[in-house]
């Protein structure tokens, strides 16, 4: 069955879910929590089955399905994904309640197909409805040592390059909010986390902003993912946060996420937190760039 049948099936069933929980709970942000859980473990049965020809490892913080040629990849990626999801836990204070299910794939081809993407669509990971997708990092970086001939290069490359710390913090925030916030805010805090544990920033010339006009906010809020330049975008988003953490502080952010798990509209929760808008704040920005 090819992957636009499976995307469908998956799309149907977990709308069906979706419909049910909250025509019984209501539109409410206390319907969309209620509901998110069972969204991301109907989403796992399915992938689950996707990958039912495959191997599984599970460990105490994640359960990695994968195709029996990726064994030796599956344990490493266990091993670096328990500690960096306990290093997390501890800095944010937050418990998972089962593992995090991760499917891996050998190639762009694979995952394109899974996603039904566009051939000049691609990723070397991604967050959705609970679980975390890979792609194998020999495809996607350069010169990546064998996991088989250099172990413990391999996987220092992979927590200093991949793209884990990024999808785990969407995970978390999706989790730890109810998916009560704006798109432009998940990339931001998932860029700020890379910067936070790696000193990763993700600057390129497509995204410096010495030459070139910053998107307005409304268009980050609105329009985020349709924006032609993505790269200016998601480095504009994270420049916004971390300027704004910067002057106020890190502690302020587990404040917002409180905020927004109990139903607070985003620019409520961000100007009761950070004490200005986030107009206010965005424009704070702006004259820090220039």
């Amino acid at each position: 069955m090819n992957a636009t049948i499976h995307r469908s099936t998956r799309s149907l069933f977990l709308f069906f879910i979706s419909f049910t929980l909250l025509f019984f709970f209501g539109w409410s942000h206390q319907g969309q929590v209620i509901a998110q859980p069972v969204l991301h473990q109907g989403n796992h049965w399915l992938e689950a089955w996707r990958f039912r020809d495959g191997e599984v490892l599970e460990t105490t913080r994640v359960k990695i399905y994968y195709p029996s040629a990726m064994r030796t990849q599956a344990r490493l990626i266990s091993r670096e994904a328990e500690q960096m999801l306990k290093t997390f836990e501890k800095r944010v204070h937050f418990q998972l309640n089962h593992p995090v299910p991760v499917f891996l794939f050998p190639d762009r081809d694979s995952l394109q197909s899974h996603f039904s993407w566009k051939k000049k669509q691609s990723a070397t990971g991604v967050y959705f409805s609970g679980a975390i997708y890979l792609l194998n990092p020999e495809v996607w970086h350069e010169g990546f040592p064998s996991a088989k001939k250099a172990p413990e290069k391999w996987a220092r490359l992979f927590r200093e390059k991949g793209p884990l710390y990024h999808e785990i913090a969407h995970l978390y925030l999706d989790k730890a909010t109810g998916g009560n916030y704006p798109i432009w805010y998940t990339e931001a805090y998932a860029q700020w986390v890379e910067y936070r544990e790696l000193g990763y920033e993700g600057a390129t010339p497509a995204n410096r902003l010495n030459g070139q006009s910053p998107y307005r906010y409304e268009d980050l809020v609105h329009r985020f993912e349709q924006l032609p330049n993505q790269s200016l975008a998601y480095r504009q988003a994270f420049l916004l946060l971390r300027t704004t953490v910067e002057r106020k502080g890190e502690g302020r952010l587990r404040d917002l996420h409180r905020r927004l798990s109990r139903g607070d509209s985003f620019d409520a929760a961000w100007e009761q937190v950070f004490g200005e808008s986030t107009e206010e704040s965005y424009r704070h920005w702006k004259r820090f760039v220039r």
